[in-house]
């Protein structure tokens, strides 16, 4: 393989010789510029592949951030979901009717009727919840705002669902209010 190699040169060198002057110059041009085509076309795609594994590189690490960022929201979420999840085990030692009872004390007002009614589907069936019913009657418009306040910020898992005002005939300035209270508990 040397030699048919070393043949090739020697015929190529031969023939390079019984050129003219002006010719040998024009075939060292010519070589020339193909060696320049042939370097600069190489490099310009180089670069280009050099360019466009740089860009998909860029794009994954955005998506590694994107990804970086969507799990630690996901385990932020996740402590909220486990956190509020031991709120509700711990909510079952409510009674919500006993609850009602201490929290119209609180803000002086006496409860006519109270019952306990079905609760609102939660569309789990791990989470349930319980609910009452109370009437209240002649009552004044702060004293039924601190009720319900009370009664909301007592236990964040205890929230007013429905509320029916009327106001009263005799009294224009009390009311009767029919307030429906839910809490959340686990299914046992």
């Amino acid at each position: 393989m040397k030699e048919r190699l070393q043949q090739l040169y020697a015929q190529w060198g031969a023939s390079f010789e019984r050129l003219s002057g002006r010719e040998q110059l024009m075939v060292v041009f010519l070589v020339a510029a193909i060696l320049v085509m042939f370097f600069g076309f190489g490099g310009y795609f180089v670069n280009r592949g050099v360019a466009a594994r740089q860009l998909r590189i860029e794009a994954k690490e955005k998506k590694l951030a994107q990804v970086g960022e969507l799990r630690s929201d996901y385990q932020r979420r996740l402590t909220d979901q486990r956190r509020v999840a031991n709120r509700v085990r711990s909510n079952n030692r409510l009674r919500i009717l006993s609850y009602l009872e201490d929290k119209g004390k609180l803000a002086g007002i006496e409860l006519a009727n109270i019952r306990d009614r079905p609760g609102e589907s939660t569309g789990s069936e791990q989470v349930k919840e319980e609910a009452a019913e109370v009437l209240l009657r002649n009552v004044s418009l702060d004293r039924l705002y601190n009720f319900l306040k009370q009664v909301e910020q007592g236990n964040p898992l205890v929230k007013v669902r429905r509320l029916k005002i009327k106001q009263r005939f005799d009294n224009k300035e009390m009311l009767d209010a029919t307030v429906t209270v839910g809490t959340f508990k686990t299914s046992s």
